[in-house]
């Protein structure tokens, strides 16, 4: 009676661990472990992420905002790499007509930008710094300005600077009760003056804008010459890009004499 009990006992058992055995188990335990396996991978992913200000790292993700930044071949009417240069060109000309607009050359922006070259006190050499690190700027009643001097050591590179510079040429006076103060009076430029900066800075702006259609027509000529693209496509190319290039001049024509108007309110 021993011998059967114990063959039940072992069928008994091996019904219980049969479902271990199971394809939905081995299905579920093989899912389990390539979800294990590869848990790691995304881990070190995560963990080699450049920090949000460092720089960017060529990827799969960034290859289409790269090439969006330089001609296409494969699209030679597409423009949006020039109109991408002329952000920057927009931007600083822009800036430079408001300077003009608003306060000349005695905006407070532009007297901080002026170079002032100082001694070394370990060597004596020449170190060139900006006037806004040196010392604040600080508008003052009336049409005064005033240098509020960091150190004693800046006054006199500022005022022999100040002096020195086409921009402001005058030279600053210390103040009575600051022996860190030098004051500085603003001088009205006349229309006729500001009017002559506006055109220059203008035709700066200009100057930009057909060298960076220049650099595009190369680019376009070189597609053509190599057989990249057909010459009958460059050649509507290069028509398209000088209307580009001429409503981009109307625009900045708009620019110059909308500043101009505003100096006669």
């Amino acid at each position: 009676m021993a011998l059967p009990n114990s063959s039940r006992l072992l069928r008994r058992a091996l019904r219980l661990t049969a479902p271990i055995e199971s394809p939905i188990y081995l299905v579920q335990h093989r899912l389990l472990l390539r979800s294990f396996h590869t848990s790691p991978q995304s881990f070190k992913k995560r963990k080699i992420a450049p920090a949000a200000n460092s720089p960017p790292r060529p990827s799969s993700n960034t290859e289409p905002s790269s090439s969006s930044s330089s001609p296409n071949p494969s699209e030679p009417l597409d423009f949006s790499a020039l109109l991408a240069a002329f952000v920057p060109v927009d931007t600083h000309f822009k800036s430079q007509l408001q300077t003009i607009l608003h306060g000349g050359r005695f905006n407070p922006s532009s007297l901080g930008a002026l170079s002032i070259p100082v001694k070394s006190s370990d060597d004596g050499t020449l170190e060139t710094f900006p006037l806004r690190e040196l010392a604040q700027v600080v508008p003052r009643s009336g049409r005064n300005i005033s240098l509020l001097v960091n150190d004693k050591a800046y006054i006199k590179p500022i005022m022999s600077a100040v002096q020195a510079s086409k921009e402001f040429n005058q030279q600053p006076q210390r103040s009575e009760d600051n022996d860190l103060e030098l004051l500085m009076r603003v001088e009205m430029e006349r229309k006729e003056e500001l009017v002559k900066r506006i055109k220059e800075a203008t035709q700066g702006w200009r100057d930009k804008v057909r060298q960076a259609r220049s650099k595009h027509d190369k680019v376009l000529k070189g597609w053509g010459k190599d057989g990249t693209v057909l010459k009958d496509v460059v050649k509507r190319a290069e028509k398209e890009l000088q209307k580009l290039q001429d409503g981009k001049m109307k625009e900045i024509d708009g620019e110059e004499a909308q500043s101009i108007k505003q100096l006669e309110r």
